[in-house]
């Protein structure tokens, strides 16, 4: 006759139950010496996948207005040309429309200079995106990407 409790993988009640000896507890959650896993704050991971992750090629530059309101963009048309990304966040000058105007005249500037798009991420046009070169964006499904050669235009290659 077949064990029905065994067929469906559960443990059979009219055997005893084994029991696991473990040795005394602590009250501290960190890992004990009789414990099967790996604490991964240990040095020897960190060393490993240091060793598995690339440095980064690209990154992305977060900018704000100064104490004094302006926008420091130098050296951001050499950065948007590597291929890394601006972002620029004008919500700390909601109170002054003006300055914001001014703010945003100057992305423009650097994204013609560059030929590159700008795009703002919110309704208030208070935060502003422009991906840098070899940089894709999906304007239909909203998402961003690396262009692969494949996709480059001809005056992009």
């Amino acid at each position: 006759m077949v064990n029905l409790f065994r067929l469906l993988g559960l443990p059979d009640p009219a055997k005893p139950a084994e029991q696991i000896l473990r040795g005394p507890r602590t009250a501290d959650p960190g890992p004990q010496n009789n414990d099967s896993f790996h604490d991964l704050g240990k040095e020897i991971w960190s060393e490993r996948t240091h060793k598995l992750i690339d440095e980064p090629e690209r990154y992305v530059h977060y900018i704000k207005p100064d104490d004094l309101h302006r926008l420091n963009l130098d050296g951001m048309a050499q950065n948007l040309a590597r291929g890394d990304m601006l972002l620029a966040d004008l919500g700390s000058l909601k109170h002054m429309p003006t300055q914001q105007d001014v703010c945003r005249r100057k992305i423009q500037t650097l994204g013609e200079q560059n030929s590159l798009p700008i795009f703002a991420l919110n309704e208030s046009d208070t935060l502003l995106m422009i991906a840098g070169l070899n940089m894709r964006v999906d304007t239909e499904k909203h998402m961003l990407g690396v262009a692969q050669w494949s996709q480059l235009s001809e005056n992009q290659a």
